[in-house]
């Protein structure tokens, strides 16, 4: 007969070989987190998406799961607590000046990836001079840096040129084509398309243009209620940030394959990305109450707008400390 002491050795035994092994990398869960993009081309994204293919946000237990939507539906979507965080700064930036409870967090790029696009015949900028410019819209960043770059290259907008609405990228390449309009602004990759198409590059407006374009906001609760959540992102945010600007032939790559672009468009892409990255994820204090002054005016709100009131990278700083010390 087994003693008492021999019978529970021999039940642990037996119970120790037959508990499953789990791997403890594989059984650390993933927080679903939300973030919106325009489209699936914006290459302005590309930051943030080589970021998810090395593994930087998985690091931090973070799913980061992709919203496309238009810039004023990703606002109102981020104020319902249906996303967690946005990407459209511009738009963010003008509800913010407008008193809505939202913060800039993190800004990825301050040039803004705009071109201007000609007809074929365009030799420069002098030549625009009494034409027809299509916009997507009168208002925005992709007005205001059209607007700055074609000062910077001598024309008055609101004097020499005729302002024409359109509407979307692939509706101002259907004028452009139909020769209604001279010239009009479009974001990477379009230029691309238009490129193919037979008409002229004149200009990478972004290049005039110092702003915050695109890169990480959220709402003052979230900020307020999970600010462990908002540094995780942040982390793995600033490690992308890092890994794009350090890898240059494997991003160029990345950027090739996840966009279905040939070799040497990527790498001028990436060139173009590589310019308009910001250092470590903020933009200087003067720069952006310039910025905030501008949107102020041009949203004819009255009352002072302190940096503050939109932007808060009090935790980015502390993530970047975070990341000094691992």
């Amino acid at each position: 007969m087994f003693s008492w002491k021999v019978k529970v050795r021999f039940c642990l035994f037996v119970t120790l070989l037959t508990m499953p092994i789990v791997d403890t990398a594989w059984a650390q869960t993933t927080e679903k987190i939300s973030y919106t993009a325009t489209n699936s081309e914006d290459i302005n994204q590309a930051v943030f998406r080589f970021g998810i293919e090395k593994g930087f946000f998985r690091d931090e237990g973070i799913e980061l799961v992709y919203r496309f939507l238009p810039p004023n539906l990703a606002l109102s979507a981020l104020m319902a607590k249906e996303i967690d965080y946005l990407s459209q700064l511009g738009t963010l930036t003008y509800a913010a000046v407008r008193g809505l409870p939202v913060k800039v967090i993190a800004v990825g790029y301050d040039k803004p990836f705009f071109f201007i696009m000609t007809q074929p015949n365009v030799k420069s900028a002098k030549d625009l001079v009494g034409t027809k410019f299509a916009v997507s819209s009168l208002r925005g960043t992709a007005a205001r840096t059209a607007t700055s770059a074609l000062k910077a290259l001598g024309i008055n907008p609101a004097k020499d040129l005729t302002l024409i609405v359109v509407g979307q990228s692939s509706i101002r390449l259907l004028a452009m084509e139909a020769k209604s309009v001279e010239a009009t602004v479009v974001p990477s990759p379009w230029n691309f398309r238009f490129r193919d198409k037979g008409f002229k590059e004149l200009v990478f407006a972004g290049k005039y243009v110092s702003e915050p374009f695109v890169g990480i906001a959220t709402s003052d609760e979230k900020l307020q209620t999970n600010p462990s959540q908002v540094k995780r992102f942040l982390r793995a945010f600033l490690r992308s940030l890092k890994a794009i600007k350090t890898m240059p032939k494997e991003a160029t790559s990345f950027i090739a394959r996840a966009y279905k672009l040939e070799p040497a468009i990527a790498a001028e892409i990436y060139q173009t990305t590589f310019e308009s990255l910001t250092e470590n994820g903020t933009v200087d204090q003067e720069l952006l109450r310039g910025y905030l002054q501008g949107i102020r005016e041009e949203s004819k709100v009255t009352k002072e707008i302190k940096v503050s009131d939109a932007f808060d990278f009090r935790l980015l700083t502390e993530a970047a400390r975070e990341l000094e010390r691992q």
